[in-house]
């Protein structure tokens, strides 16, 4: 009786263990997100020349919403960096979870941190000496 306890236990947690992908979604589509202006755990920060993002004034009241069928609303608050900017734009966004890229609107990027508090994206680029890791944060 007990190895059948045992068995059903066993198999009732690994038949509800969530696959990597969705977990991912379900942390992006927890809550609204605001670019972040101080990385919360350098530790994920990828090796090599990095910067993080200089977020602009005017994009620093904008928030995010991720939702569930892969569209992105983003909302501009009050502070606009073009006075002729919209109230929302809605783009697309995909994550592939076999190589943590998450392509936003057509330009991918490499996810080193999901959690609720924030999340982590990096976008290499080409810079004077090699490549440049520039590193967003949303929060």
């Amino acid at each position: 009786m007990k190895r059948f306890v045992a068995l059903a236990l066993m198999l009732l947690f690994f038949a509800c263990k969530k696959d990597e992908s969705e977990e991912i979604i379900e942390v992006l589509t927890s809550k609204t997100w605001k670019l972040g202006l101080k990385d919360l755990n350098t530790a994920t920060n990828p090796s090599g020349a990095s910067s993080y993002y200089a977020v602009p004034e005017c994009e620093q009241d904008d928030t995010f919403l991720f939702k569930t069928g892969g569209t992105l609303v983003i909302t501009y608050g009050t502070k606009k960096c073009d006075g002729n900017t919209a109230t929302t734009k809605t783009v697309s966004y995909v994550f592939n979870k076999q190589t943590k890229e998450l392509t936003i609107d057509g330009q991918k990027f490499n996810v080193t941190e999901e959690n609720k508090t924030q999340f982590k994206y990096i976008k290499t680029v080409p810079g004077t000496s090699g490549t440049n890791n520039v590193i967003y944060l949303l929060q």
